[in-house]
């Protein structure tokens, strides 16, 4: 009976991305404090200089946004990164 319960399940889809200054970054992973980019980030971005950024996550097409802050001093070149979110005031 359990067999027929598993392979009769539902799966999601799950997407997320990070937006940082317009650049739409894929990610692989993503937790309460960090996220893990499909592709390491480049030259091109410098956290120091844009903080701020859009952490969006789409589960079945029902995307949920919110805005975070990139915590500085994180390698250049890593696919982890480490955020806070920004509270609502």
């Amino acid at each position: 009976m359990l067999k027929n319960a598993l392979s009769n399940g539902y799966s999601s889809q799950v997407r997320g991305w990070l937006v940082v200054d317009g650049v739409k970054h894929e990610l692989a992973q993503v937790g309460p404090d960090f996220c893990i980019l499909r592709e390491p980030l480049t030259t091109e971005f410098s956290i120091s200089d844009t903080p701020e950024a859009e952490l969006t996550i789409e589960v079945d097409g029902d995307p949920r946004t919110v805005a975070v802050n990139l915590l500085v001093n994180q390698k250049l070149y890593s696919k982890q990164l480490r955020f806070c979110r920004v509270e609502a005031t």
